[in-house]
């Protein structure tokens, strides 16, 4: 349609309209007069609009393109020079303005428009009045805000009519006349407005698409991304969406679990509190349901993982999915695993120390009398016999605290340089001897395996533990083989690990990190029945034993005695074929020295001994055996009373043995007011605790030895002779 200003217009009609056709319909023709009064050709003008536009709207554009499109189709059906499609999403979101044509000097529309839809006195204008038609924006007032506003953009004439869902303005339709003025017909305006409904719900529901789309983009990029497993399932249980994270945690890819029942993929321990977790939501008994449990991979492992379960409601509140984050926890649970067990070895290695300690003290009264009782009844026969049987059980209860202080790891290490070929090799007799014979034992042993620094005695009972484990793993008899080898490094991992190795089950300890070697390990292998899993994860609890009868604290020793030395622990199983032990010490350089000469027999000497000690009955038994090697002894109940002693009797006192633990003032406390009475007096500390490095320690403050408890009489006698010093060899052999 062209418009000549001040000129007159015919109207004619032809044509009908159909309104479910194809986009013809009644056509209006306008005819402009010139100024000579002539008609210019008629320009046809639809009767209506709504074919065009419903076309368009259903080619499914974006909402972008649909704008322009829109555009260029009501441009075209119109004649006019410029259109405009403005889109105001509600909310605050930017402006949408679309244009055509789409260039040259209707550039700034874009910018004029986004600055109306902030002019909130033009939208009421447009929500109340309607559309908004100008001919000749120069006749309005200078200071009218709609000349103000498009004057600068050569805009001379427009009609804006608005776009209405309801009472809210969700956008505009404009035309405009540039640079010369134009008269808005009523036939215009009737097809303007017609159209403004169609295009305003047009509107709505393309950026109702378009928001719908951003929101499953956003919402499938977090599920996509997320690193928790996220599922929607029906009330039976079934998945009817997996998020990736499936394939990252269980192996599965998503549309492997799509479709299939939940319970394949659950432990079926879990299966009664999860099924519990489903019915209260769908009950409606909460807004969640938090559960641990286990969920299969695809290689038939199951992670351990964490699952918070909530109601997806429809329409009244009815329940009809059950929406599902899962958190793989299976690293946080074995760490706190690993830390309960610490606390738990912790607490049972301090409760060890502290039953040795009583039972150290009670052994001194029990061993050291049936001594002195052998040494008073030595015709007696029959007397002897009954002592021989206190004494060896005695011994039994000895080695019995012995292994709880190694599972506390409390031991007193003597380390030496060690070869464990040559150990092997020396104790054979022995071990042959404690073994049964169905058992049959393999040396295979590597002469060449480096050296390593440990304490020999606890190392034997390592030896021993573990060969009569292996024994009582094949109770009908079988093949034993004790091996030597040598290893470059320990490799990282955990401080205690269990999984599969090749065709059984490994598990790790004390490696913590990976540590250059060499390394020399001592294996020891049975071809017994070997183990399950669960049992691997607890053999070296404190008692524990698969058979009704065990040894109680052999595994936990050989443990605490590796752990001390800072070692490594392998035990490989496979069952029905056997089971391997291995432990590793860090190799050493230098060369065993040979083994030294059997210790003399216990000095007797002279002189007077202090003893302090808060057990009368040891008192009494300590006092006996000292006695018995011809020293004079003065006893005292505490360490305070024995500096007291000291005090008054200094110069006769050659040597105080004092207890470590006493009421009222601890042995090393005594000692060190006693030096500040005598800065040369000699002592000895003994204890029932098993104090790692007590010699050294104790020696740095004075002391000229550590004694443990229970000691035997002939130990006693040698440690007192070696500190006075004493140069006569007694006659009472060691007992």
């Amino acid at each position: 349609m062209v418009d000549n200003p001040g000129g007159s217009h015919i109207i004619e009609k032809s044509g009908e309209f159909r309104s479910g056709g194809n986009g013809v319909g009644e056509t209006v023709r306008f005819h402009r007069r010139g100024t000579g009064g002539a008609a210019e050709k008629p320009v046809e003008l639809p009767e209506s609009v709504i074919p065009g536009v419903a076309r368009i709207c259903a080619l499914g554009l974006g909402l972008p393109e649909l704008l322009d499109e829109i555009c260029r189709e009501v441009a075209a059906l119109f004649g006019t020079e410029c259109c405009c499609l403005v889109a105001i999403p509600a909310g605050g979101a930017p402006v949408e303005v679309r244009r055509f044509p789409g260039g040259g000097e209707t550039a700034g529309l874009r910018d004029v428009y986004r600055e109306l839809c902030l002019r909130e006195e033009i939208l009421s204008r447009l929500r109340d009045e309607g559309p908004l038609a100008v001919p000749d924006l120069s006749a309005l007032s200078p200071d009218d805000p709609v000349r103000a506003l498009f004057e600068p953009a050569s805009v001379r004439s427009l009609l804006v009519v608005p776009l209405r869902i309801g009472t809210a303005l969700n956008g505009l339709l404009a035309f405009h006349a540039i640079g010369s003025p134009r008269s808005w017909e009523d036939g215009e305006r009737r097809l303007a407005e017609e159209a403004a409904p169609i295009l305003a719900a047009a509107l709505e529901r393309k950026t109702m698409e378009e928001r719908l789309l951003a929101s499953e983009a956003r919402y499938r990029f977090l599920a996509d991304n997320a690193l928790d497993f996220i599922s929607l399932h029906d009330l039976e249980g079934s998945y009817l969406y997996a998020s990736p994270a499936s394939r990252r945690m269980l192996g599965y890819r998503p549309e492997e679990m799509t479709g299939v029942a939940a319970d394949a993929f659950h432990h079926p321990d879990d299966l009664p509190k999860l099924r519990e977790g489903n019915r209260r939501l769908a009950a409606g008994e909460g807004l969640s349901v938090t559960v641990q449990h286990r969920l299969r991979c695809k290689d038939g492992s199951f992670r351990e993982v964490e699952t918070v379960s909530s109601p997806v409601t429809v329409g009244g509140g009815e329940v009809r999915r059950i929406l599902r984050i899962t958190r793989d926890i299976t690293e946080r649970k074995q760490m706190e695993s690993r830390i309960f067990e610490g606390q738990q070895q912790e607490t049972i290695a301090l409760l060890a120390g502290g039953v040795a300690h009583e039972f150290n003290n009670l052994l001194v009264g029990i061993n050291g009398t049936a001594e002195m009782l052998s040494l008073l009844l030595s015709g007696n026969e029959e007397a002897l016999q009954y002592l021989s049987t206190i004494e060896r059980l005695g011994n039994r209860a000895v080695e019995l605290t012995r292994q709880l202080l190694a599972y506390a790891r409390q031991g007193v290490r003597t380390p030496e340089l060690l070869s464990l070929p040559r150990l092997v090799t020396e104790d054979f007799p022995a071990l042959r001897a404690a073994l049964p014979s169905s058992v049959e034992i393999r040396l295979e042993l590597d002469e060449g395996v480096p050296p390593v620094r440990v304490d020999l005695f606890q190392l034997k009972q390592v030896i021993v533990s573990l060969c009569l484990n292996a024994a009582e793993a094949m109770p009908c008899g079988g093949t034993l083989t004790i091996r030597t080898r040598q290893e470059d490094t320990v490799p990282e991992g955990p401080r205690d690990a269990t999984g599969p190795s090749g065709d059984g089950i490994e598990r790790r300890l004390f490696s913590g990190g990976e540590f250059p070697g060499p390394w020399t390990f001592l294996d020891v292998a049975d071809s017994g029945a070997g183990m399950e899993e669960a049992t691997l994860k607890r053999i070296f609890e404190p008692f524990f034993s698969t058979k009704f009868i065990g040894r109680g604290m052999g595994l936990a020793a050989v443990r605490g005695i590796v752990e001390n030395h800072g070692g490594a622990i392998r035990v490989y199983t496979e069952p029905g074929k056997g089971t391997v032990f291995s432990i590793g010490f860090l190799g050493a350089e230098g060369t065993p020295a040979a083994e030294e000469p059997r210790e003399p027999p216990p000095l007797c000497g002279e002189g007077t001994i202090l003893l302090a000690d808060d057990e009368e009955d040891v008192r009494d038994v300590v006092r006996a055996m000292l006695e018995s090697f011809g020293y004079t002894v003065v006893t005292a109940r505490d360490g305070q009373e024995a500096v007291e002693i000291f005090r008054e009797r200094a110069g006769e006192v050659d040597l105080i043995l004092l207890d470590m633990m006493m009421p009222r003032m601890t042995g090393a406390e005594a000692f060190a007011e006693i030096r500040r009475i005598s800065p040369g007096a000699r002592a000895i500390l003994a204890s029932g605790y098993d104090v790692q490095g007590a010699g050294r320690e104790f020696a740095s403050r004075g002391f000229s030895a550590f004694l443990q408890k229970p000691f035997r009489r002939g130990e006693l006698g040698r440690k007192v002779g070696e500190a006075l010093g004493s140069g006569s060899r007694g006659t009472s052999g060691e007992s």
